[in-house]
């Protein structure tokens, strides 16, 4: 007996890759779906978790040793600043916590429903039904309470679901109202890393321009179009950026990371294997998303019928490709001035931006800021995004308690709230320790 509960409780239960397999299956079965659909999306959603798992992994595996060679060249310390970077650090950092994950996911669902469904006196409206942002959140937040305020593994599993199931339940019903002008009462609102942002730039995007001058209304130069292909942009991105933080190792220094291979075909390679650990990370999170949301979704309309759902930031964007365009462009342009900055001004720590925070927060905001004051207040709003998110990464980076990790996530709210959340356990957690 003791043998079969080691293995429940210690090994089954607490692989991520089965847990998630077993919350699709009995959201599935509750729903009364038919056995052909248990057995498929039970097996698509663990092998979606087991391609982040991966991806993750491939992903750090990559940049670690361009980040140690330009520190060691430099004294700086390289991170990313990309949600999957963040990923792949909590991920590492926990090791064989990792699967508490799963835990603190469930914890949080639930601390959501029971919000919205007191929402008449909760105020509490969105329900958080983006799994892939959902299983991020929860291990980071997993990992930042077990550094800073209790490295017991139930208590902290129990805080961090609290902590992330209030933050999906506010930020959601916070974004909600700005959602709905924007997609003219579309009927959801956004459940991403990005909903304070969202709430922040709804508020002043006003203040910038007039919506008459409608993004739409412009003709782009066909070459921005190519930034409307993330695995494209990907790769760009981080030719641009990887290619001037590498400099000062110069073609010696490259070659020496590059091994047996030539130098340039390395710095090529650069780009191609980030497009392709993106790729695969994204490929299984679409997976293990769209049966997570599928499994949850019916559960969820039972019994919180009057709530909103809050699903990928992505579902914004159609709405105004053009400005989503130039939010990307113009975030891009004031995260790169702000690293120039901080490297000019002697910052310690040097961030290389990855294509999340520039394509999914920058596109969403740019689509808010056009629909409140066009492409004026597009360029200001998302230059200014750029520099926050770039600014607050630093200071969650020098938070995450993980200096050999990857990076951070650089998405607007775990660059100001969670940092600012984690700053506040870090201080309760000095009065205990």
């Amino acid at each position: 007996m003791n043998g079969i509960l080691n293995f429940l409780l210690n090994q089954l239960l607490t692989k991520p890759v089965i847990l998630i397999g077993i919350m699709i299956m009995v959201g599935y079965i509750l729903q009364k779906k038919t056995a052909s659909k248990v057995i498929t999306g039970t097996i698509s959603a663990m092998v979606g978790i087991q391609l982040v798992i991966f991806g993750g992994n491939q992903f750090s595996n990559t940049f670690k040793p361009i980040a140690t060679a330009i520190g060691a060249k430099t004294g700086l310390s390289a991170y990313i600043m990309d949600s999957y970077a963040m990923k792949a650090t909590t991920q590492t950092a926990l090791g064989d916590r990792f699967a508490y994950m799963g835990y603190v996911f469930l914890i949080a669902w639930f601390v959501n429903f029971v919000l919205v469904y007191f929402g008449k006196y909760t105020k509490a409206k969105g329900i958080f039904l983006t799994g892939n942002a959902g299983t991020a959140h929860s291990q980071a937040i997993l990992w930042l309470v077990i550094s800073y305020l209790t490295p017991t593994i139930m208590p902290a599993v129990i805080i961090s679901g609290v902590l992330v199931g209030i933050y999906w339940a506010y930020s959601t019903t916070l974004a909600a109202p700005v959602i709905d002008e924007v997609t003219n009462h579309g009927g959801f609102t956004v459940g991403h890393n990005q909903q304070i942002g969202i709430w922040f730039f709804g508020k002043i995007a006003h203040l910038f321009g007039n919506p008459k001058d409608d993004c739409e209304n412009l003709q782009l130069p066909g070459i921005l179009s190519v930034f409307n292909n993330n695995i494209a942009a990907i790769c760009i991105i981080m030719w641009i950026f990887c290619g001037i933080a590498m400099a000062p190792l110069g073609v010696s220094g490259i070659q020496e990371l590059a091994g047996k291979d030539n130098w340039l075909y390395y710095m090529i390679m650069i780009g191609i294997n980030f497009s392709l650990d993106m790729t695969i990370l994204l490929t299984g999170v679409r997976m293990m998303c769209s049966e997570m949301t599928q499994a949850f979704k019916g559960i969820q309309e039972k019994f919180i019928p009057n709530a909103i759902p809050a699903i990928d930031v992505a579902a914004i964007l159609p709405f105004s490709p053009n400005a989503a365009t130039l939010g990307f462009l113009f975030t891009t342009i004031g995260t790169a001035a702000t690293i120039v900055v901080l490297v000019l001004c002697g910052a310690p720590i040097l961030v290389l931006p990855g294509s999340t925070p520039l394509l999914f927060s920058g596109g969403p905001i740019g689509v808010i800021a056009n629909k409140k004051g066009g492409i004026k207040s597009v360029i200001i709003c998302c230059f200014l995004l750029g520099v926050i998110q770039t600014l607050g990464t630093v200071w969650a980076i020098n938070l995450m308690a993980f200096p050999e990790g990857a990076g951070w996530s650089g998405m607007f709210d775990f660059a100001t709230f969670w940092p600012a959340v984690t700053q506040v356990m870090k201080w309760i957690g000095g009065i205990f320790h």
